[in-house]
């Protein structure tokens, strides 16, 4: 009974026979490469040219031959899904310790987030790119510059890092850093920070550690080590460092850095406050420390964002300073070209573990660096710290904020050498910390051209090895190989790729060294021929004979590279203009871009020789362009699978078929499922003979091919039988003159 009919009426259905698609290839290819930047072992789908650039840097003189083939491939159009390859000699850059290999995210989350590691923060691509990269931090540090007058008499105040200071008005912290700044006259060399120097102090020399020193503005910072000072500073006192030496000039500011108790009641002009020794002293001037301080030398934080304080998240947890700002800098501009610029900038993130936005993300500082840098990773959190607590290990990092009063930045190590020998105010000692990374190493260098093992290629390559989960219709091989054993290896290792997939095609050009610089042809025609003889037959894989010459507009050269991503952009460009089942050589599709020049252009003879060997010549024609000339796989025998053409609409029909295919399973196994499976594939068939993709075909789905004994199995079977469309590869011209008096039915039979 009709759904829902009590009586007579018309119930109206819909059943869908056109899930099947006439798309018949998604025009994605495949490249491992050696780039200079980018994920390592990760699939990257790239568009177009700029695309490469941003993902995986420019071109260079050691990686140019497959860079060029991605980006030959990219100029038809299509999709390229790109892998950097790993190596043993690729390393990340990180501040200190021993440089790993972090592949790509899944490697760090894996392996190197919660490790044990040796460095604090690390580059996110490997190579010597990355040493070009400093990381400045700074989180709420001091508070204030308490400036405080000269002594009466007596000897210089001693105010030691950590001692508490407190005042009447309620004013109360410790000492953060205690410091006197003196403007210099008569410079006599540059003083280098962290360097002990010696100055006359109330009659004698006297030991002292310079901080910082601006010789802009002649402004010399040093320490004082505590108790062993006698005397006080005085004007036209001479500062010697060796043979540097300045002398005092009118004047002295001495500054005590205060960071404050969690209440935060502030330190006041005419508060009083006592040395270690008790020595009271009354506050002449107090200001804010952090709209003083730089992360670069004359570039101050607080133009960067207000100063780091305690998150709402955090203070309604009861935690106290966990606001940290980062920001990442090109130093020696090795990745933008401009030394000194800014890469990225994480603002008010926080050292608690639990914290989160208003809108309810995560703002934990390494996991934000995680999910939005494009240039670090981070590696362990910063112990050189100032405890803010009367326990250190109350205020690590890392921890929730649930009444936290977390450590702040405080140290002398690695502040001081950005620019080399000079210090940012506010840097040394001070809440600014200066991270630079190096020991990043590209890939080794063999030949001139970076050198990657066969091993390492196919491990790249098994990413997309599985058809199910990775569409794939190019693999470009980018340059073969070093020599004839290597790149036999490396493309027998692509052809099994290709022939356990059987669902695209490998794309192979000679081994340069048999190519270009051969000024004899016949040698270089015998040299392609002896290569392609001992690669293995496949019609999932196509030869070509090509080197193309290139202008490089990212360096400034010309240079040969490899055809192999011109011929799969010629495949994809037929499907996009015309049909895959058309052939991509000739003079109406198969026109080569962006040549100046072939490296080797044959001949006929060397023509008839390298297509008697599976391999398609590239040839320039004068006045028509370079043309690829052949459609020939690499098939080694006779078989209509020996064309282009062939192949190609064989991998499209299989794969809409099967596509529809799919849609069978877990159905009823009767004569009204093969009937919809035969109206579902049977209309695209027509559709494939009406584009001249084949010329005749039959599918049977019926009881014969689907015994009973079959369907109690759960088997389901149907037999395609195409006739494919040919192209024509020989024309033969027959010109004939008659007399006049002869009728050309008696001569045309």
């Amino acid at each position: 009974m009709a759904a829902n009919q009590l009586s007579p009426g018309v119930v109206v259905q819909e059943r869908d026979l056109t899930t099947i698609t006439t798309l018949s290839t998604a025009n994605v290819g495949v490249l491992a490469a050696p780039f200079e930047l980018g994920p390592v072992e990760e699939i990257v789908t790239i568009s177009n040219e700029r695309g490469l650039v941003e993902r995986f840097g420019k071109p260079n003189d050691s990686n140019y031959e497959y860079w060029f083939t991605a980006a030959q491939y990219l100029a038809y159009g299509g999709q390229l899904k790109t892998i950097r390859l790993a190596s043993s000699s690729l390393k990340n850059a990180v501040n200190t310790g021993t440089a790993p290999l972090i592949k790509n995210l899944q490697d760090y989350e894996t392996n190197f987030e919660a490790a044990n590691n040796t460095w604090k923060w690390a580059s996110r691509t490997a190579g010597s790119k990355g040493n070009s990269i400093g990381i400045f931090v700074t989180d709420a540090g001091a508070d204030q510059i308490a400036v405080i007058p000269a002594p009466g008499s007596g000897n210089e105040y001693e105010f030691v890092e950590d001692a508490a200071v407190s005042a009447s008005s309620g004013a109360a912290g410790k000492v953060f850093k205690y410091s006197i700044v003196f403007t210099v006259d008569a410079v006599v060399g540059d003083f280098t920070p962290g360097v002990a120097t010696t100055v006359n102090i109330g009659g004698s020399q006297q030991a002292v550690t310079v901080i910082s020193w601006d010789p802009g503005n002649k402004k010399l910072e040093v320490s004082l080590p505590s108790g062993s000072v006698t005397g006080i500073f005085a004007d036209n006192q001479v500062i010697t460092q060796g043979t540097n030496t300045a002398a005092i000039n009118v004047t002295i500011e001495r500054r005590l850095y205060i960071a404050l108790d969690k209440g935060k009641i502030a330190f006041a002009a005419a508060d009083s406050v006592a040395d270690t020794n008790s020595t009271a002293v009354a506050i002449t001037s107090v200001r804010q420390e952090y709209t003083e301080r730089e992360y670069l030398p004359g570039v101050k934080w607080i133009n960067v964002a207000p100063r780091p304080e305690t998150s709402l998240y955090a203070n309604n947890a009861g935690g106290h300073r966990d606001e940290l700002h980062v920001v990442v800098v090109d130093v020696d501009g090795g990745i933008t070209g401009t030394a000194g610029s800014v890469l990225e900038r994480f603002v008010n993130v926080s050292k608690a573990s639990d914290a989160k936005t208003s809108v309810g993300e995560t703002n934990y500082y390494p996991e934000v660096i995680k999910q939005r840098s494009a240039y670090i990773y981070w590696g362990e959190h910063e112990t050189g710290v100032f405890n803010a607590t009367a326990t250190a290990s109350d205020g690590n990092w890392g921890q929730t904020a649930a009444s936290r009063q977390f450590n702040l930045l405080r140290s002398t190590a690695g502040t001081t050498d950005y620019p080399a020998g000079r210090v940012t105010l506010g840097s040394d000692n001070n809440a600014t910390y200066y991270y630079r990374l190096e020991s990043g190493a590209d890939y080794a260098v063999s030949g001139g051209t970076y050198s990657v093992s066969n091993t390492d290629v196919s491990t790249a390559y098994q990413l997309i090895a599985d058809p199910e989960s990775q569409t794939v219709d190019y693999l470009l091989t980018g340059p073969s190989g070093v020599d004839d054993a290597t790149a036999i290896a490396k493309v027998t290792a692509l052809t099994n790729i290709v022939e356990e997939r059987r669902d695209c095609i490998a794309f192979v050009s000679p081994r340069r060294a048999n190519v270009v610089g051969v000024s004899n042809t016949t040698t270089v025609t015998n040299n392609i021929v002896d290569f392609f003889d001992q690669l293995p037959s496949s019609s999932y894989v196509v030869f070509d004979s090509g080197y193309k010459y290139i202008y490089d507009k990212y360096n400034d050269v010309y240079r040969y590279v490899p055809c192999n991503g011109d011929i799969a952009g010629l495949c994809l460009q037929t499907t996009e203009e015309a049909e895959p089942w058309f052939s991509p050589a000739g003079f109406q599709r198969g026109n080569v871009r962006n040549a100046i020049k072939l490296a080797y252009s044959p001949n006929k003879t060397q023509r008839d020789t390298l297509y008697s060997k599976r391999v398609n010549p590239i040839v320039s024609f004068p006045g028509q362009g370079v043309v690829l000339f052949g459609d020939k796989t690499g098939l080694g025998f006779a078989s209509a699978f020996d064309r282009i053409n062939v192949r190609r609409l064989f991998l499209t029909i299989e794969r809409v078929i099967s596509g529809a295919a799919k849609a069978q399973l877990f159905e009823q196994n009767d004569e009204s499922q093969r009937a919809l499976f035969l109206n579902i594939v049977e209309p695209y068939l027509r559709d494939v003979q009406g584009r001249r993709g084949v010329t005749d075909f039959l599918v049977k789905c019926d009881a014969d091919n689907n015994p009973p004994e079959a369907v109690d199995r759960g088997e389901f079977y149907a037999e395609i039988f195409v006739k494919p469309t040919r192209t024509i590869n020989f024309i033969t011209l027959t010109f004939v003159a008659t007399r006049t008096g002869v009728a050309f039915t008696e001569v045309a039979s």
